[in-house]
């Protein structure tokens, strides 16, 4: 099993835990565990297909 199945797991909780470390009420901890969520998943995205451009074209 790869350790890539595990990703969705911990950026949900990474992200659920510093929303709640910001935030009291419900909806406000799952729009920012949202939003973080999202950025980070573009960012490694984008880390990734970098890494992968360079290893072809390199």
């Amino acid at each position: 099993m790869s350790i890539y199945w595990d990703l969705p797991v911990l950026l949900l909780i990474v992200s659920l835990v510093y929303a709640a470390t910001r935030h009291d009420r419900w909806d406000r901890i799952l729009r920012e565990a949202l939003g973080w969520g999202t950025r980070i998943a573009v960012f490694l995205t984008a880390i990734g297909l970098g890494l992968y451009l360079l290893s072809t074209y390199l």
